[in-house]
């Protein structure tokens, strides 16, 4: 591949989607994600997941790598993971009677005296 290339994998490393696209890419997402949920994998991009993952949900994993942007595609699996593991976290803490603490955030800007 020179360095001029006009390849498919050159563009969809380089080019924002279009709206079209995105809207393709996160329904693409979506169904690979419920898959994994169904078959309780919660962390696809983990080397001892990805058997399980390429056989339960190959081909949901291969339509969404194919209709995503390269640097979304480990995002998106990334952010699920952590969100999955940030949810069980609070669950947790709530189970045991942790209650949140009240912050009030103050303004941006402060009072000249």
């Amino acid at each position: 591949m020179g360095l001029f290339s006009s390849s498919t994998e050159t563009e969809k490393t380089n080019f924002a989607p279009a709206k079209k696209e995105r809207t393709v890419c996160w329904e693409k997402r979506d169904l690979f994600f419920d898959c994994l949920t169904k078959n309780n994998i919660d962390n696809s991009l983990d080397a001892k997941e990805l058997p399980k993952v390429n056989s339960e949900c190959g081909n949901e994993k291969k339509e969404f790598e194919a209709s995503c942007v390269n640097s979304w595609i480990k995002y998106f699996q990334e952010k699920r993971f952590n969100d999955l593991t940030r949810a069980r976290y609070i669950a947790k803490l709530e189970a045991e009677g942790a209650q949140p603490i009240p912050i009030k955030l103050e303004s941006s800007t402060r009072k000249k005296n």
